[in-house]
């Protein structure tokens, strides 16, 4: 690569890093939080305080049922201190007014109730409306909710209730939901049981269908792609952009300089430094004790896998040809994808995709290395390469809740963590492609003998 060449993709690569990706803003630009409930919490509180009946709220729950019409009945029930409690009992019409003042002078997400009913059951406070259109249905009879989500920058929506609950028709099914949401078969669940404050991630969305079948679990997939398409390419553009650019960058350096590799400095040379790294990377994972989900055991067999490839490479290194270096790094990857995203589903289960595109793209730069020096077509694993990145925000952006900036930032250091990594395991390559063409030679001229 030319000097000048690499000044531009250099300059490129600033101008990126100055400009803010699409629909960040500062944060004091932001707008106050909105509580999602709103006669959940303090809110409430405050409103009875104004409206001269001080009230304490013991305990609070949410629940939201959508149903096949798109119209959502959200049902608040708030336990009261006995005192505030008596008061609302002997006159339900305080009551009344005291959660049209919570709901006038406060910020509270939905802006549409319609069919506002208020009474007291013992010392709970019961509050039920109707919200129209959160739901329409999307392929295969599925029930998507789009209600939460909403693709321009917005405030935090956080939960103000002990518990909230969003279900879906009688005997519908619950497909897909954020990460970091509980789950049940019919029920999306945020609680304070959680430990952390819960919020409700502007990119939410909820599927239901008739069933939890593999078809219909497909259709809720094609629905939310279909809805959130032109959302997803910006996202995906701004978050990998960047990283895409320096990991071909660093493809196209790595090489530039192959050909100043020494020849003489076999597999055995570079096989243990391979190894190492795999070891290193076990003790990292023992460090932070990833010994749980499906990234965590695609993150344990690439550790594997370069301890096992440095290894043979140090022992019998022409035993490895372009096509078993090719089955050995993507083969394992690839069934263990599958098998993680079929036995350990979650909220999102293509967190095994995600982790697949990452971890390939480090082992990919062996046979990389190999089909170089043999002088072998070696674009379809350089473009496999650089895809990592888009391949890695692909599945997450659209449904995820983690921001644009910070998956940006996470791809960026992965990059160079790769890069670095790569280009080591880019020599053995070139090492065992060195000793496979020596390997042949030796073979010719035994043969001419």
């Amino acid at each position: 690569m030319r000097p000048r060449t690499l000044a531009l993709a250099a300059l490129s690569l600033l101008v990126a890093l100055a400009a803010p990706p699409a629909g960040s803003v500062p944060a004091e630009g932001r707008p106050p939080p909105e509580a999602v409930c709103g006669v959940c919490g303090e809110t409430f509180e405050e409103a009875g305080d104004a409206a001269g009946v001080p009230l304490t709220v013991e305990s609070s729950a949410l629940r939201v049922r959508v149903g096949d019409d798109g119209v959502g009945t959200w049902t608040a029930r708030v336990e009261l201190d006995d005192e505030s409690a008596a008061t609302f009992r002997e006159n339900p019409e305080q009551l009344e007014r005291v959660v049209r003042r919570t709901f006038e002078e406060h910020r509270v997400f939905t802006d549409d109730r319609r069919r506002l009913e208020t009474r007291m059951d013992g010392d709970t406070a019961v509050v039920t409306f109707e919200v129209p259109g959160m739901a329409y249905r999307g392929y295969g009879d599925v029930l998507v909710v789009d209600y939460f989500h909403d693709d321009e920058v917005s405030g935090t929506v956080y939960v103000d209730a002990d518990r909230f609950v969003v279900t879906g028709p009688e005997e519908s099914a619950l497909l897909t939901a954020p990460p970091g949401t509980r789950t049940n078969e019919t029920a999306a669940v945020w609680s304070a049981d959680d430990g952390d404050p819960s919020s409700v991630g502007s990119q939410t969305y909820l599927t239901f269908g008739p069933d939890a079948g593999l078809a219909t679990t497909a259709a809720a997939y094609a629905s939310l792609a279909a809805d959130s398409g032109p959302g997803v390419l910006t996202n995906v553009a701004w978050v990998a952009f960047v990283p895409t650019l320096v990991l071909t960058i660093g493809v196209l350096l790595i090489r530039h300089f192959d050909r100043r590799f020494d020849g003489d400095r076999g597999a055995r040379r570079f096989g243990p430094v391979v190894a190492g790294l795999g070891v290193l990377w076990g003790l990292c994972l023992l460090v932070v004790r990833a010994f749980s989900g499906s990234v965590a055991a695609m993150a344990w067999l690439l550790a594997l896998q370069l301890l096992a490839l440095g290894v043979v490479s140090a022992v019998r290194p022409k035993a490895l040809g372009f096509r078993r270096l090719v089955a050995a790094t993507v083969g394992p990857q690839v069934a263990l994808a599958v098998a993680t995203a079929v036995a350990m589903p979650g909220p999102n289960p293509w967190f095994s995709l995600s982790a697949l595109a990452l971890e390939a793209a480090v082992v990919l730069f062996l046979p990389l290395g190999y089909a170089a020096r043999r002088g072998g077509s070696t674009r379809p694993l350089s473009l496999a390469i650089v895809a990592a990145p888009v391949t890695f925000a692909l599945p997450l952006v659209p449904f995820g809740g983690y921001g644009v900036l910070f998956v940006g930032i996470l791809l960026v250091v992965w990059v160079l963590v790769t890069l670095a990594t790569g280009s080591l395991v880019y020599r053995l390559g070139w090492a065992l492609g060195g000793e496979s063409a020596r390997g042949h030679a030796d073979d010719s001229t035994r043969a001419a003998a």
